[in-house]
Formats: C-alpha cells, sequence, structure tokens
C-alpha cells in the first residue's frame, strides 16, 4: 500500500525550455533528485568566438540572461513531439539569435561553434555545450556557476553531443544524489565578455521521488 501511495504522490515528467547566451556563465535547469535522469531532446544556436561586430556586440546586448522554465508536463505528450515555446521572450530570442547567426556568418564562419560541436585540439577545446550535475569535491559548486562553468571532463559533466546521442537510444543519465543541473559554454578561457551566440534546447526530466513543493525552477 506505501508503495502504491509513493507512485500515486510522484511528480509527472517535466519538459524545460533552456536559454543559454553564449556571454553567460551558464544556466540553472532544475533541481535533481537521487535517481531522477534526465536527457537533452533538442539542442540549437551557435557561439562565436571571433571578435564580435559593433551589430553583433548590439543584438547580443538585447538578449535577455540565461533562463530555464517549464514548457509543459512531459506526460501530456510523446516524449519526441512538443511544442516550440511560445513566450514572448522566447520569441525575442529566435528573432535575435536567427538575426546573430547571419551576421556571424557575414563576418567569417570559422569563428562559429554549433551547440553540438564537440571540441578538440585543433580548436583549442571550445565551442559547444555540457551539462554539469556538480562534484562531490567542491564546496559550493552546485551553485557557483562561475566555478561549473570550467570544463572539467568529469563524469557529471556530458558534452551534449553525446547527450543527443544517448536521446536517440531513449536512455536518460541519472542523478546519484541532490543536484543542480546546469548547462555551460565549453570555453577554456574564463573571459567571456567577447563571446556572442545563443545556445538553447529542451530538456526530458524523470522525477524518480515523491512530489516535493517549490523544488522546480520557475523563471
Amino acid at each position: 500500500m506505501a508503495g502504491a501511495q509513493q507512485a500515486v504522490q510522484q511528480q509527472p515528467p517535466d519538459l524545460y525550455h533552456w536559454v543559454l547566451p553564449a556571454d553567460s556563465p551558464g544556466v540553472e535547469v532544475a533541481i535533481l533528485h537521487p535517481n531522477d535522469c534526465y536527457v537533452v531532446r533538442r539542442a540549437t544556436g551557435v557561439a562565436y568566438f571571433g571578435r564580435p561586430t559593433p551589430a553583433l556586440r548590439e543584438m547580443q546586448r538585447q538578449v535577455a540572461g540565461a533562463v530555464a522554465h517549464v514548457v509543459e508536463t512531459a506526460s501530456t505528450a510523446p516524449p519526441e513531439e512538443h511544442p516550440e515555446c511560445g513566450l514572448g521572450a522566447c520569441v525575442d530570442v529566435e528573432r535575435l539569435s536567427a538575426a546573430m547567426e547571419r551576421e556571424m556568418a557575414a563576418a567569417t564562419r570559422r569563428a562559429m561553434r554549433p551547440v553540438a560541436h564537440d571540441p578538440s585540439p585543433l580548436d583549442n577545446f571550445f565551442g559547444g555545450a555540457y551539462t554539469d550535475v556538480g562534484t562531490d569535491n567542491a564546496g559550493t559548486e552546485a551553485t557557483d556557476l562561475a566555478v561549473r562553468a570550467r570544463y572539467r571532463n568529469t563524469p557529471e559533466q556530458r558534452m551534449i553531443i553525446r547527450h543527443r546521442a544517448t536521446a536517440r537510444r531513449d536512455n536518460c543519465y541519472e542523478a546519484k544524489r541532490l543536484r543542480t543541473l546546469t548547462i555551460h559554454v565549453r570555453d577554456h578561457d574564463v573571459e567571456r565578455a567577447g563571446r556572442a551566440g545563443v545556445y538553447r534546447g529542451y530538456l526530458y526530466i524523470e522525477h524518480h521521488h515523491p512530489e516535493i513543493v517549490g523544488d522546480r525552477v520557475a523563471n
């Protein structure tokens, strides 16, 4: 009977929309409880690692900060299908992102890196995005975006290009303990002010715990 009651109270899965400006240290997406699992369902956008033009700088200034919010309860639709975010801020980001990508391509395509880019020594290991669910040996790292924005290639960090392959196999990455899930732009340089562009996408989370009020990220 206790197991049945817990099943009834279990929080339904969610679909989050996340937006990560390239000049941001990262975006907090959600709280993960032990055994919760997540999949990056979709990821789009490019970041520019060259010298931004004045037009790019102005468009980057217009982009609102990093944000994540629930689009829908994922159980209401098949995991592979979901509506686009129709909020005004989301529409503005899409419009600005398209304009920025046209400006980047006109400047130099060599400095552009898509969200699913797999960094290598040939490009100084920058470009692409990765998720981070924190480590055991960092005192405030679970909430400090500035610290977590440094890519360390630990098991808690996953490049989105690898997430996308996992999603095609319908396989979740599981959290081992209470964590704050964040997403970052991979770059070896701590100076991010010169970067331009926007990464964004959708992330599916299965909650394998009883519902706990107030634990969702609400931006």
